[in-house]
């Protein structure tokens, strides 16, 4: 042994002798991690910060089970212990290391209290080759009889002491002001006797051993939401399915933990007491209109043919008692019956109050009352019959009145009751909603004042209020509403979540997994799988109101928790939590269900499990917890659960890019932009140009490291100020391939623009000064036609003419180059002056914006190139169209404009006003350098038809040459 380091253990066994042989000892285990408590709530850390505070020990809250699992873990520490013999003394001690659930070993770093008092030092910190063995003797930590690691029950010190040239120094641990640092003592005197001073606001660091919890539930954010970077969770089971069909979806996919603010379980109907209410009216009225109808035909069809009869036969009485067919007349009104009759024919079953039952019987008086008066035979008139139609009409319409009123209350009975039971969600006290026309349809059979509920008997009139009284109860089981598992108070799941699988959809809606129930992985013994389904919102216009299982599935089949073992020191083994129908073994089966299907217990809590079913043959299974072999399948399921860090893009910075929105909402305009109409931000266009910066976008700043990049307009602010669509922000790989990304929860696509956008029309320095130009215009609702500016002479306006002999000639002079957001590109600001009818002018304007030409440079709009100055903006790809620009550096984006307005007047507008209007600059003279070939005899030119600059050029000279005012004839 190193004599140093042997000086060292025998100081930390003089230390510890003076401990009490007597101390309560507690078995500690290497194979699980623990908290070290230094008082009842604080705990030993290494910090995670930026700067000093990385590394450096910290006492912080300590973690409670209810903490997410990361915050929990970065309390926890596991030991290393081994037994030593000091060589010299042959006393046993035991050193121990502290590892942290981040690897990080309890290494302090000397050096944190080499040359500064104790006051001024900074906090103790872990640095590689500081002192990461801590050696203590039995009394404070020792191995029993049976080979167990046990440490005093009060706590331990982490302190070293070595002895050298007569001195003894002592490292401890102390807080002061909630700061843990290294106090340094030195003493000439043996070991044994240094002591951690009495000072005030300093106290010595004792640590206690408190076992990490064996449970720990994990949330939302501990399984993908940790981090931005973290998109899903997989998990691993080992071992895993084997000789499996149907695989594992826990470990096949990539999953979702997904808090919804509501789950709803299925509404159960109870509808036996409306369905036989419905019924019965039914039958009631369909029986006794049945009966009436036929009777009723039966009746008219023997009144015609007496009518018949009395109009081809005189005849003197009543037709009834005359008639031909008399006997079937007689059996035909006996068997319809009247209203009043106590005997069981078709009329007996309406009222005689009612409008149909009083129409039927003064029909039949009607009939009786037919006859030829006096004592002359005679045939039957129309006037003898006119009274029995018109009760006949009557009778007739008053009957058609009461079916269909009776029709239309079933209907509207039937709609709203199936619509109440068609929903899946259904609250506690819903009941189904009569409303409108549906509510008075419903009240025509409703007891004493319903319209058709008075025209029929009592027997039918019973069943009818009956059916109308049961329409608006309530149709849930008892129990059966709609509840929220999640809910705090009283929700079974409450603490759980569904599992969505990630990137899958299931007739476009998302996929979630759940206990499959109605399908046995192993038939005979009943054992159940997963599989993958969808879930309903309440309401899809406020996803917020939660979602409900389809009917027949019980919502808890959907939840699911997992529970971390954050004390082992392997992994975090995981529990996954969920539900199953519970089933009673065959002994506790109620006496009348032995032999017939088995009882459940209806949904109780459950946990996933692997079942080995066979040789060669496992499936992943959900156990019970009232499952005998419960205890066994968990042992022998090791679930351990790790994050997916989703893929983040590497955007070059510089890159130009059409930013499109993959939205189903953007679909028609699916590109963000800025135009000048935009007020400078971004808004969704259906088109983007190659030459137009403004719809482009790039990359002007980028964070490789943190994957992090700010995407600006091209064109629109500047250096100072970039228009940002995105700024330091991630983008997340969807398809790369593809160019598709999400950003700040956008789902986007960055198409790289090929080739330099021309974007301003920028002239060259030569093009300058040695050419003229006439300004063009060409009106969107008219694109055929060519105009030009010109000057009105009785007011010097800028207006509109298509003449092009009339056009103003600019000649500019001065060019301001203005960089654009994209500094690779410019905008070039123009200013000079114009030419008409041998008269230099300048541009000017009024007060009301309207442009003007005045001879007075100093009246020019645009004084100096630097300050402002004419630009042309591109506004599509189409070749020769520009909007005019007034503009000052760095105002592309909200430069005033020229437009025209209806009278046909250059004007000045706002920077958000559409002008219907594009321009260009189109060459005036010819090119610097003209050739002639075909060789003419001779050529005369000059300078804007000055007589006083023509020049005429005769051969050898071919060829002529402009410099500014000087014509100059240069020999081929």
């Amino acid at each position: 042994m190193n004599k140093k380091f042997s000086t060292l253990l025998a100081g930390i066994l003089l230390v510890g002798s003076s401990f009490s042989a007597m101390a309560t000892m507690d078995k500690t285990d290497t194979s699980v991690y623990y908290q070290l408590k230094v008082d009842e709530s604080k705990v030993l850390v290494i910090g995670e910060g930026e700067g000093t505070a990385k590394d450096s020990l910290a006492l912080i809250p300590a973690p409670a089970v209810t903490a997410g699992l990361v915050e929990y873990n970065k309390s926890l520490w596991r030991l290393e212990a081994k037994e030593a013999t000091n060589e010299t003394t042959g006393a046993k001690y035991v050193v121990l290391k502290f590892i942290n659930k981040a690897g990080k070993t309890l290494s302090l770093s000397n050096a944190s209290e080499a040359g500064k008092s104790f006051y001024y030092s900074k906090p103790a910190y872990v640095a590689t080759g500081g002192t990461s063995s801590f050696a203590f003797n039995e009394s404070s930590v020792k191995f029993d009889e049976d080979g167990d690691l046990t440490v005093e029950t009060d706590g331990i010190n982490l302190q070293t002491v070595s002895y050298s040239g007569g001195k003894s120094t002592g490292l401890y641990l102390a807080v002061s002001n909630g700061a843990i640092k290294i106090k340094k003592i030195e003493q000439e005197t043996p070991t044994s006797e240094l002591k951690f001073p009495d000072e005030t606001n300093v106290t010595e660091v004792k640590i206690k051993l408190e076992a990490a919890a064996d449970k720990l539930t994990l949330g939302i954010d501990d399984l993908n939401k940790a981090g931005d970077d973290v998109e899903a969770f997989q998990l691993k089971f080992t071992p895993d399915t084997l000789g499996s069909t149907i695989g594992n979806p826990f470990t096949d996919n990539k999953l979702v933990a997904v808090k919804l603010p509501h789950m709803y379980s299925a509404a159960v109907y109870d509808t036996e007491t409306y369905d036989a209410a419905l019924a019965d009216a039914k039958k009631a009225t369909g029986d006794a209109n049945a009966a009436i109808k036929e009777a009723w035909g039966a009746f008219k069809a023997e009144a015609e043919a007496a009518i018949a009869w009395g109009k081809a036969n005189k005849f003197v009485g009543t037709l009834v008692a005359k008639a031909g067919n008399k006997n079937d007349l007689d059996a035909v009104i006996a068997a319809l019956g009247t209203t009043s009759g106590t005997d069981d024919k078709p009329l007996t079953k309406l009222t005689t109050e009612g409008a149909a039952g009083k129409a039927f019987d003064a029909a039949v008086t009607a009939f009786k009352a037919v006859e030829i008066k006096g004592e002359e035979a005679a045939l039957l008139k129309d006037a003898d019959v006119e009274a029995f139609n018109k009760a006949l009409e009557a009778a007739d319409k008053a009957w058609e009145t009461l079916t269909k009123n009776l029709g239309k209350s079933y209907a509207s009975i039937e709609k709203v009751v199936d619509a109440y039971l068609a929903k899946q969600y259904q609250g506690a006290a819903a009941v189904p909603a009569f409303e409108g026309e549906d509510d008075i349809n419903l009240a025509m059979l409703a007891q004493t004042s319903g319209s058709v509920y008075v025209q029929y008997g009592t027997a039918i009139a019973t069943a009818l209020d009956g059916l109308a009284a049961e329409a608006k109860k309530t149709k849930l089981l008892e129990g059966g509403h709609s509840a929220d598992v999640l809910a705090e108070e009283g929700g079974a799941a409450n603490g759980y979540y569904a599992l969505a699988i990630k990137d899958s959809l299931i007739g476009g809606k998302q996929a979630y997994l759940y206990v499959d129930t109605a399908n046995y992985i192993a038939k005979n013994e009943k054992y159940y799988g997963f599989k993958v389904g969808t879930l309903d919102f309440v309401n899809p216009e406020n996803k917020e109101l939660g979602v409900v299982a389809d009917f027949g599935q019980s919502i808890n089949l959907y939840t699911f928790q997992l529970v971390a073992n954050p004390q082992k020191v392997d992994a975090d083994e995981i529990l996954i939590n969920t539900w199953v129908w519970g089933v009673k073994p065959a002994d506790e089966l109620d006496e009348a269900q032995v032999g017939a299907e088995e009882q459940t217990e209806g949904i109780v809590p459950a946990s996933v499990v692997l079942r080995t079913l066979a040789n060669n043959h496992r499936e992943v299974s959900v156990a019970a917890e009232s499952d005998a072999l419960y205890a066994e399948l968990l042992k022998n399921t090791v679930i351990t659960f790790n994050q997916v860090v989703r893929e983040t893009a590497q955007l070059e910075k510089g890159t130009a890019y059409y930013v499109k929105s993959m939205s189903k909402k953007d679909e028609a305009k699916p590109y963000k932009v800025m135009t000048s109409t935009s007020e400078c931000s971004d808004i969704m266009s259906a088109n983007v140009y190659a030459n137009v910066p403004s719809t482009q976008w790039f990359v002007s700043a980028a964070d490789d490291e943190k994957s992090e990049y700010t995407i600006a307009n091209r064109d629109f602010g500047g250096a100072q100020e970039m228009k940002t669509l995105y700024k330091d922000t991630k983008f997340y790989v969807i398809d790369a391939e593809e160019g598709i990304y999400e950003a700040a929860g956008d789902t986007i696509q960055l198409v790289e623009v090929e080739g330099t956008p021309a974007g301003y029309k920028n002239l060259s320095e030569e093009a300058i000064a040695h050419q003229t130009y006439k300004l063009t215009a060409t009106n969107f609702a008219n694109p055929t036609t060519t105009f030009y500016l010109t000057m009105n002479k009785a007011d010097s306006s800028v207006v509109m003419t298509d003449d092009a002999e009339k056009a103003l000639v600019f000649k500019l002079k001065d060019m301001d180059v203005q960089p654009l957001a994209d500094n690779r590109l410019a905008a070039n600001a123009y200013n000079g002056e114009v030419y008409f009818d041998g008269d230099t002018l300048f541009f000017t304007s009024e007060d009301g914006l309207q442009i003007l030409l005045t001879k007075d440079a100093e009246k020019a709009i645009p004084s100096e190139a630097s300050e402002a100055g004419l630009a042309f903006r591109r506004t599509s790809d189409k070749a020769g169209q520009y909007e005019l620009l007034l503009i000052t550096e760095g105002t592309r984006c909200d430069a005033l404009k020229v437009g025209v307005d209806q009278n046909g007047n250059a004007v000045v507008v706002g920077p958000t006003e559409i002008t219907n209007w594009a321009f260009d600059l189109v060459e005036e003279t010819v090119d610097t350098y003209h050739k002639f070939a075909d060789a003419p005899k001779n050529v005369t030119i000059s300078l804007m038809n000055d007589e006083a600059s023509k020049v005429t050029a005769v051969k050898p000279f071919a060829a002529i040459k402009r410099t500014g005012l000087e014509l100059k004839a240069a020999a081929t």
